[in-house]
Formats: structure tokens, sequence, C-alpha cells
């Protein structure tokens, strides 16, 4: 689809550490793959995705608000925000970045529940963005917290994912 087809060229964007023009198409994708939701499920579908391409700048937050309906939100959209957050993180796009990062969580925590390790992946990076330039040391901590005791929860099941049939661990160093 042409939402997966943004998403692998902003993908690609990023590995070049091409950080607004990955944001610009992350937030393409979104808008594409919240009008293809929309009317499939055959509401409001007004504002159709933008054929235009329109530059981010690195000062400014100028994209745009693509509104978050956490009833009807995919994993699809929780992937796309999770990624387009860490985009604007990397231009200086906080306040953004934790407001995509935000509905990321929120989406992965009511599709995966609260144990789920993307849920721990993504307050991983909502506490490296919250600790760092943000500084709101207290919220890091927080994330950080979260996340380590859901690692922890989950410990037994990722660890069991190493054990060969003979019962041995692999080597965990092939990664």
């Amino acid at each position: 689809t042409i939402v997966d087809l943004l998403v692998k060229i902003a993908d690609n964007l990023i590995s070049a550490e091409k950080f607004d023009d990955a944001a610009e198409a992350y937030e393409q994708a979104l808008t594409s793959h919240v009008f293809f939701r929309r009317r499939s499920e055959g509401t409001n579908t007004k504002q159709r995705p933008s054929n235009q391409a329109t530059a981010l700048p690195a000062t400014t937050a100028t994209t745009t608000k693509i509104k978050f309906d956490l009833a009807a939100s995919t994993t699809m959209e929780a992937a796309i925000r999770n990624n387009l957050a860490h985009a604007l993180a990397q231009i200086g796009q906080d306040k953004l970045s934790l407001e995509h990062y935000e509905a990321s969580l929120a989406t992965k925590r009511r599709i995966g529940g609260d144990f789920h390790m993307e849920v721990a992946h993504t307050l991983m990076a909502m506490g490296a963005l919250l600790g760092g330039p943000l500084r709101d040391f207290t919220k890091a901590l927080n994330c950080f917290k979260e996340a380590l005791f859901i690692y922890r929860t989950n410990l037994d099941e990722v660890s069991g994912a190493y054990e060969s049939s003979d019962g041995s661990s692999e080597n965990l160093n092939a990664f």
C-alpha cells in the first residue's frame, strides 16, 4: 500500500540521517493511514492526504496536526507515530515528538496491554527525550522505571526465545 511505501521511504531517510525528510514522509504516511482507515470505516474523509510535499523546518513545528483517536487507532498508527516522534526529536521538535510518543504509547497500551514489550520500548524512547532535551528528570525516571519493570516481567519469555532445543542457551553475542 501507499502507507507501507511511505514508511519504507521514511525508514531509509532515517538510515541516511535525513531526519527532516523522514519526518515529512512519516507524517504523510500517518495522514494517509488515518484517511484510509476512516474511509474503510465510512467516517469523515473530507481531509484527503496531501500530495504536496511541505518542508519541515528544524526550528518551527509546522507539521499538520493529525487528530488522535485512541479508540480507532491501530498498531500501524502506533508504529508510524513512534517513528515520527523519533525523527522529530532528531530535528529538535521535542514537544511535538513527545505528543506522538504519548499517542503511540496509549495505542500500544490499549492493544497490547500495559506489560507488552512495545510499551517498554516506547517508554525508553520517551524517557530519553524527557531526560535529555526536555530536562524533566522525574518523568524520565518514571518512564525508565516502568520500562525496566516491563522488561523484567517479560524476562522469562524473552530468555526462553534464546534457548536451543536441547535446553542450552544460545550465544547471545551472535546478535
